[in-house]
């Protein structure tokens, strides 16, 4: 928490905001938005750990995902790099409300128990945590390496982000009030997804380009 008061972002509320693609957005990145990619992986220094299968095919997401968080709609912008709370207009249609930047290339994010949406930003080598009702940035963490994948255990409270640039995927407990770093495992090349078993915990990390699917029990 000794960062917070640094790492909170100006509020904007915008009006269809994803619509827009001129100056008067304040939250657009750049002249010309494009979403952050997963880094170009290089050769495997590290023998991955666990079980793994041939395969691991990757396809670029909508340059928009939508969440529920803590009872609201909620999407991440990736051109943007922003997260947006949904309202209703006066005709009771949906729209973007309050907005904030998530970095400077967010990419993927997952909601956790807590009514946070974690966030990667992939540009920026950081793990962001945004409450939701009202949308409030709470923590913010250096993770180096061009962070990409990002899944959550809800049983565990840790949050698995691969790292693309390292063929590794990280495990940050996010339960306290700043992220800690608990596992850290190398992976299969170009590892662009990641998932996890709620039960067992089981870490499931997939290829982009068919360099296996791996399973770890941390």
């Amino acid at each position: 928490m000794r960062r917070l008061a640094a790492l909170i972002l100006t509020t904007a509320t915008l009006a269809a905001c994803g619509q827009s693609e001129g100056s008067q957005d304040p939250l657009q990145v750049a002249e010309v938005l494009e979403a952050a990619k997963p880094a170009r992986s290089p050769a495997q220094n590290a023998t991955p750990p666990g079980d793994i299968t041939p395969g691991g095919t990757f396809t670029e997401g909508d340059s928009t995902q939508k969440f529920q968080v803590n009872g609201r709609n909620v999407e991440l912008d990736r051109l943007r790099s922003a997260v947006f709370e949904m309202t209703t207009d006066d005709k009771g249609a949906e729209t973007r409300g309050t907005g904030l930047r998530a970095g400077d290339g967010a990419t993927n994010g997952v909601p956790d128990r807590f009514g946070r949406l974690l966030v990667v930003d992939t540009r920026g080598g950081e793990f962001i945590a945004f409450s939701i009702n009202p949308l409030i940035m709470r923590q913010r963490y250096p993770v180096p390496g061009t962070p990409y994948g990002i899944a959550y255990d809800g049983k565990r409270d840790i949050a698995w982000i691969t790292l693309t640039d390292r063929n590794e995927v990280v495990g940050l407990d996010v339960a306290a009030g700043e992220p800690a770093e608990k596992y850290r495992f190398p992976t299969v090349r170009q590892p662009n997804t990641v998932s996890v078993d709620q039960e067992s915990g089981r870490v499931t990390v997939t290829s982009g380009d068919n360099g296996g699917v791996q399973v770890i029990s941390p």
